[in-house]
């Protein structure tokens, strides 16, 4: 993993790692009650492949609650 870029990691290891933390997340949010939501199973989707970094997705999330 590059430390100093600003773009996440896409080898291998890197999106096995985001993969198993979305999948854990995922397994702890059913146990409260989840329902399947598309927008944030996208986001989870272009988080684990690399396509954007955990903060863009805390952002994209959050921004879902904001008034306008």
């Amino acid at each position: 993993m590059n430390v100093h870029s600003s773009r996440p990691d896409r080898s291998p290891e890197a999106v096995e790692q985001r993969r198993r933390a979305i999948e854990q997340a995922t397994a702890a949010n059913k146990r409260q009650g989840y329902v399947h939501d598309p927008v944030l199973e996208n986001a989870n989707a272009r988080y684990v492949a690399g396509d954007i970094t955990i903060e863009e997705h805390r952002a994209e999330m959050m921004a879902r609650f904001q008034k306008s």
